[in-house]
């Protein structure tokens, strides 16, 4: 079964999620709804409370502004997991290359996304990245957005927990559970026959530059981190290697 886990900023999810959630996911599934209107969790918080509450053996972690474009999706994902048991995480967006410097997986162009947006007028716009990443279903990274993303809950019973000690606002939960996951020997990949149309837009806050610190800060003694694609060792300690885009995939992409 699959847990669906969102940190609502309403009192509910909205009854046009819940219909798009029930008319596409094409397997068994729960809602697991943290209710915070009244801002009483931080989504760290929020997200373990989640994690409790939940029953599935996949916990999808989701914004509340995403809405699901393809039937099955669900029956995809749980298919990817079955057929590979080194898989720890799934997402739509993701970065190949986390320097040993203050950075998102959205500040490379070695990135591999596939991720609908919505034009100024209001038309779906499919956003996909790189070249390299063409012609699979499936591509490894470091680090997946939070957007939308997967995880296998047995990791919770043991190995990773969103780290509320460290962190208390909104930023960083994706990147730190995503190392978390890759210490405790699981790949992340982000795939691309999962279509999400996501509405919302990042909010860079005075926040969101101090967590982006402290992110740095807990694990730069593990950096940098690369995923997916062949990096030279001049490249990886050289931040501006985060432009590169002109890298081939490794034999872990399927």
């Amino acid at each position: 079964m699959i847990s669906i886990i969102i940190c609502n900023r309403l009192n509910a999810i909205s009854p046009k999620l819940k219909q798009n959630i029930k008319d596409t996911i094409g397997s068994e599934y729960e809602i697991v709804c943290i209710n915070n209107a009244n801002r009483h969790y931080n989504i760290f918080q929020a997200y373990n409370e989640g994690v409790q509450r939940a029953k599935g053996d996949i916990l999808c972690f989701s914004h509340d502004d995403v809405t699901f474009l393809n039937n099955n999706w669900g029956k995809k994902e749980e298919d990817m997991f079955a057929s590979d048991p080194s898989l720890g995480a799934l997402g739509v967006a993701g970065g190949h290359f986390m320097p040993n410097c203050p950075s998102s997986w959205w500040n490379s162009e070695i990135s591999s996304m596939h991720v609908y947006t919505l034009t100024p007028n209001g038309e779906i716009d499919e956003a996909i990245h790189n070249d390299y990443a063409k012609g699979y279903k499936t591509i490894e990274v470091a680090s997946i957005d939070g957007l939308w993303m997967c995880i296998r809950h047995k990791l919770f019973d043991q190995e990773i927990r969103f780290d509320d000690k460290t962190f208390s606002g909104f930023h960083c939960y994706d990147a730190d559970i995503c190392i978390q996951i890759l210490m405790a020997g699981y790949a992340i990949k982000v795939a691309f026959d999962i279509d999400v149309l996501h509405r919302g837009k990042g909010n860079l806050n005075v926040q969101y530059y101090h967590d982006i610190e402290l992110w740095h800060k807990k694990w730069k003694d593990h950096l940098p981190i690369v995923r997916g694609v062949q990096m030279s060792e001049e490249e990886k300690k050289n931040p501006s290697a985060l432009c590169t885009s002109s890298l081939q995939p490794t034999k872990r992409s399927s």
